[in-house]
């Protein structure tokens, strides 16, 4: 009986088609108008844009030609508004917007890619009479701190950008067609191993020097760290209500570019949310690996899970089959009622590779 055939998902043809700012409204964010933001509000509520698109898997590239409020600008004014492909989370495909191909700042699409992201050799003319725009460096510094896709798990385990070199691979050479010189070399790798008394179970040197970082001696509080690249940190009290939330999301940012994450927010406002931070989060030393492919520092505001945490994630968090086993299992503990948690922040929060 032949195989049944097999099922192939096409975003194009399978997916409703809605407005980013529909499937955003869906998920309970709304993005402010730019003219509501002043310049000290724009960053922040500009980079929460970003991480809400990036949970629904939109990315952007290409952006270092725009300011943030231009930007901000003309992601309102065109990509929110654009129908696009209303792709489930599930089924792991991500889209890129290539900001440079919108028309902006007078120019066309073709203008602002020749002028500030074409290779030299591509700063040829096509045909007689066509004029180059002289290339420019990018005015701003963006496209290198915007979220990022997740990476599959598999590819953790191999060499990613940012590694030290990869390793050769081994040739093909006609004189050894069975690949035997390389065999060779592994067992006599793995003699001189056993002769200098290292043990195949120790560690490599780049998992060690990671182990050693941990080493409460080698942890660093994030506001340090934050301090040493010259990113102001403002006392809670020093905060206006309408800067709070914009100034939030920039030290979301900025602690994420160091590879700090946090994790079950939506328990605290985002006035508890800063407060927490400044008093504990960048206080307690920890060991930042910056933006690292393989991992990062979690802090969680669950804390330990002792009993009084393990109550907050029953009441905010857990789901009911969660909250059903929990009771089935510990039929002497009292399960709290499900609360829904005071903010809606966490699905949006910068993720690390995991």
């Amino acid at each position: 009986m032949p195989d049944p055939p097999l099922e192939c998902f096409d975003p194009a043809e399978d997916c409703e088609e809605r407005t980013p700012r529909e499937i955003l409204a869906r998920l309970g964010y709304t993005p402010l108008p730019p003219d509501e933001l002043d310049d000290r509000q724009l960053p922040g509520r500009l980079w929460e844009l970003l991480y809400a698109a990036a949970a629904r898997r939109f990315f952007f590239h290409a952006t270092d030609h725009l300011s943030d409020r231009e930007l901000y600008t003309l992601v309102w004014n065109q990509w929110l508004d654009e129908p696009i492909a209303d792709i489930p989370p599930e089924a792991e495909t991500n889209t890129t917007l290539i900001v440079s191909e919108l028309n902006a700042k007078g120019m066309t699409q073709e203008e602002i890619w020749l002028r500030y992201y074409a290779e030299e050799a591509d700063r040829v003319p096509l045909s007689p009479g066509e004029v180059i725009p002289p290339h420019e460096d990018p005015p701003y510094d963006r496209d290198r701190h915007l979220p990022l896709p997740p990476m599959p798990l598999e590819a953790h385990a191999g060499w990613l950008p940012g590694d030290d070199d990869p390793p050769e691979e081994a040739s093909d050479d006609e004189s050894d067609p069975l690949g035997l010189v390389a065999v060779d070399r592994e067992i006599a790798a793995a003699q001189s191993d056993s002769m200098s008394g290292d043990s195949p179970f120790d560690p490599p040197p780049s998992d060690e020097s990671e182990v050693d970082g941990l080493h409460p001696e080698n942890c660093t509080p994030p506001a340090q760290q934050l301090a040493a690249k010259n990113i102001p940190l403002l006392p809670p009290a020093e905060i206006t209500d309408e800067t709070l939330t914009p100034i939030l999301w920039e030290l979301l940012h900025n602690l994420s570019l160091q590879g700090f994450y946090v994790l079950h927010t939506d328990h605290l406002t985002d006035c508890e949310l800063y407060a927490e931070l400044w008093e504990r989060g960048l206080r307690d030393p920890a060991h930042l690996p910056g933006r690292n492919p393989r991992g990062g520092w979690y802090h969680d505001f669950l804390g330990s899970w002792g009993e009084d945490d393990m109550q907050l994630w029953l009441r905010y968090y857990a789901t009911d089959e969660e909250r059903a086993k929990r009771a089935q299992a510990y039929p002497e503990d009292v399960i709290p009622p499900k609360e829904k948690p005071v903010s809606n922040r966490d699905w949006r929060l910068p993720k690390g590779p995991f």
